[in-house]
């Protein structure tokens, strides 16, 4: 799966996409335990930097790198890289992890934890650890011969526009039980200070404002004082 840099550009950009993606879906299930999250592919002269974002690391590592070797092996055969150098970094909020919250529902489901306490246990803590909005959509047959889907949601959700492509994370997982197949869908509105909705009252500028009409008034009120001193009581100025 090896790009070759003699082909047009247009072409090595779409390889190039390609393959982040297969590498992508790749980490997802082969670093499930570790709680995968994302990938980062950095490719120099010399290596390509591959930066795995997992909530667990020491499992991407293994004990005295075994695990991180034996991965290397898979890459270059499976991908085409030459010498890839893999770095594995810890997400530290998983629950503002779209894909994490994800594996996190259907592994209690696939336990046997019914699905709306671990929905509601899941939008709790992404709640807590500073998520604008989640939603979680869970469909499948819930102990009935009739498949239905179940939604549960919190705070601000975001369906077009800029803020999805900036501010929202979505992740899908699939979980096969003894009634069939269960599909976990999340969407995560990311922490973001400054929002197109969002609006922020600065108290120092209304403060300055206040204090410059009070000022224009007293000025305007001095001014009216001087201009009827100066008038004489038959109208005439003095």
């Amino acid at each position: 799966m090896s790009v070759s840099k003699n082909l047009p550009v247009y072409k090595r950009i779409i390889q190039e996409g390609w393959r982040k993606a297969a590498l992508k879906e790749f980490l997802s299930k082969y670093l499930e335990r570790a709680g995968f999250h994302d990938v980062k592919l950095v490719e120099t002269s010399l290596r390509e930097i591959i930066t795995i974002y997992v909530e667990r690391p020491g499992i991407v590592i293994g004990k005295s790198g075994k695990l991180s070797k034996k991965l290397t092996d898979i890459l270059k055969e499976r991908f085409g890289f030459e010498n890839p150098y893999i770095r594995a970094e810890k997400v530290e909020e998983p629950f503002l992890s779209a894909r994490i919250i994800a594996h996190f529902i259907a592994s209690r489901i696939m336990r046997g934890e019914k699905h709306r306490r671990v929905a509601f246990m899941a939008i709790n803590r992404a709640l807590s650890s500073g998520a604008r909005g989640i939603e979680i959509k869970i469909a499948g047959k819930f102990g009935s011969q009739r498949a239905r889907e179940e939604r549960f949601r919190a705070g601000v959700i975001y369906r077009c526009g800029e803020d999805v492509m900036s501010h929202v994370d979505y992740a899908v997982e699939h979980i096969l039980l003894p009634q069939g197949v269960m599909g976990v869908r999340v969407r995560l509105v990311k922490p973001i200070e400054s929002m197109p909705d969002r609006v922020l009252i600065k108290e120092e500028k209304i403060a300055e404002i206040l204090e410059r009409i009070k000022a224009e008034k007293e000025k305007e009120e001095v001014e009216k004082v001087d201009h009827e001193e100066n008038v004489s009581p038959e109208g005439n100025e003095q």
